[in-house]
């Protein structure tokens, strides 16, 4: 592991070196992760012509390709959330192994510091360096105070059908901006590729904000009046999986006037939904979707006042890569 943490220092230093002068648009680091996770969640939109009151009629279901023809799936992998307010590119995974060697390495960094091998100070800086390496650190959007504020981040459910509404909001600590969805196709733009379907934001340059870091979500709720969303996950111990189910209707051929014509009363209607394996119970998936926060970084007007910005941590983290790598040369030395 120690050795791939200074083969993974080298670049992302390098990289931190190079934005702490960069000025504009998004600063693209090694990426904040998230841990990666072995499953998937499907969400699906189901046009009412498929649908009953139970869920999806039955002529439109197919065990070995469900309702592929009647409905429109999209995918999120890893459990992510399918939302960022920055390009998927800013965004790296890490598994169970990797935290599990970083236990080991940051141990070793004790060991030497409980035989006086190292200070408080050079065993903080350690654990920082070692700790960077797998989380990273995330991109940040910077413009120049007084700029119209451009930003995009990726979003892996949009549906493509004029069926489906969207409401994207942006927040800014806590200022709540509208928002839009990329419907022009692909864009190329000097801070990479807004895919179709991606979120967006583009403000007057009215709107200002003072000079300082500050935290932005996206957040993006769908809805139809012209279908239904249904949803599965191979979650362990949170699977949601499809299901028949059948409820009891009054049938409106059931005369109660003469109830011996061998009518019944009743009616059995059934679909197919999504349950929850566990509990059996129907799962009605919530279609809002919220992104983990990034920064978003104001700069002090070339021409007008110069209001103290906080400062970007590239120089200490560069610091601590360097103490990490010389610690680790000096076990090697000793070993």
């Amino acid at each position: 592991m120690s050795t791939n943490l200074k083969l993974l220092t080298l670049p992302l230093l390098a990289l931190f070196f190079i934005a702490q002068f960069a000025e504009a648009g998004i600063i693209r680091t090694s990426g904040r992760g998230d841990l990666s996770l072995n499953y998937s969640q499907a969400f699906y939109y189901v046009d009412n012509q498929y649908l009953n009151e139970v869920g999806i009629i039955e002529s439109a279901f197919n065990f070995d390709a469900p309702f592929a023809a009647n409905s429109i799936v999209r995918a999120v992998g890893g459990g992510g959330r399918g939302l960022g307010s920055v390009p998927n590119d800013c965004i790296k995974g890490y598994t169970q192994d990797d935290l599990d060697n970083l236990e080991q390495e940051i141990n070793f960094l004790y060991e030497d510091f409980d035989n006086g091998l190292i200070t408080e100070d050079e065993l903080n800086a350690g654990i920082a360096a070692l700790e960077f390496a797998i989380y990273g650190e995330p991109c940040v959007w910077e413009f120049t105070q007084g700029d119209a504020l451009s930003m995009f981040g990726f979003f892996s459910l949009y549906f493509d059908t004029p069926d489906v509404s969207y409401n994207v909001r942006w927040l800014i600590d806590d200022v709540s901006l509208a928002g839009d969805i990329n419907t022009a196709g692909d864009l190329v733009t000097p801070d990479g590729t807004i895919k179709n379907g991606w979120v967006t934001l583009n403000t007057a340059p009215t709107m200002a904000f003072a000079p300082g870091d500050y935290m932005v979500h996206a957040a993006v709720d769908l809805s139809s009046s012209a279908g239904r969303f249904f949803m599965t996950s191979n979650q362990p111990g949170d699977e949601i999986v499809f299901e028949q189910k059948c409820i009891e209707k009054p049938n409106p051929d059931f005369d109660p006037d003469n109830p011996d014509e061998g009518i019944d009363p009743f009616i059995e209607v059934c679909g197919y939904t999504n349950v929850d394996r566990s509990s059996s119970e129907v799962n009605d998936p919530t279609m809002s979707f919220f992104s983990d926060g990034e920064i978003l970084r104001i700069l002090p007007a070339i021409d007008g006042p110069v209001t103290p910005v906080n400062a970007p941590g590239s120089i200490a983290l560069l610091l601590a890569g360097l103490l990490t790598m010389g610690l680790r040369r000096q076990r090697k030395t000793r070993n």
